[in-house]
């Protein structure tokens, strides 16, 4: 299900999600980028790698793909990954139980 609302907070460089139960989580570009879930970027973490997550990535643009998900451009010029609602809430999730991410 997609969040009610996403709401770009630019000087903290991050986005919030707002769902529709409520929950509300707060998540860093650098960790949207580092999560992508293109193939070029699962292959590249499989291998080590941070998935080219620099402390200066920026989003430049976040595209609605129907009512499946979205896909965020990046500073970098990445734009590959599409985020499923589902695998975004549940990546959320994940990071709110390892206290990577904020919820308010």
């Amino acid at each position: 299900m997609a969040p009610e609302s996403i709401v770009d907070h630019r000087a903290r460089g991050a986005l919030e999600f707002c769902w529709g139960d409520g929950e509300r989580c707060l998540a860093t570009y650098r960790m949207l980028r580092a999560s992508c879930p293109c193939a070029d970027c699962k292959v590249l973490r499989a291998a080590g790698g941070d998935g080219h997550a620099g402390d200066d990535v920026q989003l430049a643009d976040i595209q609605p793909v129907g009512a499946y998900g979205v896909q965020f451009v990046f500073s970098d010029g990445h734009d590959r990954g599409i985020f499923p609602w589902g695998f975004l809430r549940e990546m959320l999730e994940d990071a709110i139980g390892r206290d990577t991410l904020t919820t308010s």
